[in-house]
């Protein structure tokens, strides 16, 4: 969610065998996470209905992981740590 940009819209297939709540999902900061979403929905010019807010997080899930799996970015757990790392202080986990 901290590109600029709205995630490209593409039918994100629903069919996983992974189900579980929101709140399991977010965990104790579930509400925070629901509350940036809703902001980000607002920011993009889309409203936060139930329905939008749904497909919103199912487009940006989707565009994270999409990330993680560019090929070659992540090759051991080391490297997930790195990535993370250096999201946080806004660099882009480079040598």
């Amino acid at each position: 969610m901290r590109q600029p940009t709205p995630p490209t819209l593409i039918d994100a297939p629903a069919d996983s065998n992974v189900e579980m709540t929101w709140q399991t999902f977010g965990g104790e900061a579930h509400e925070l996470f629901l509350a940036v979403l809703k902001e980000r929905c607002v920011r993009d010019g889309l409203g936060c209905s139930d329905e939008v807010v749904g497909k919103q997080f199912r487009l940006h899930l989707h565009r994270g992981l999409s990330y993680l799996a560019t090929p070659h970015a992540i090759r051991s757990i080391a490297d997930l740590v790195k990535n993370a790392i250096a999201s946080e202080d806004g660099s882009r986990g480079e040598k």
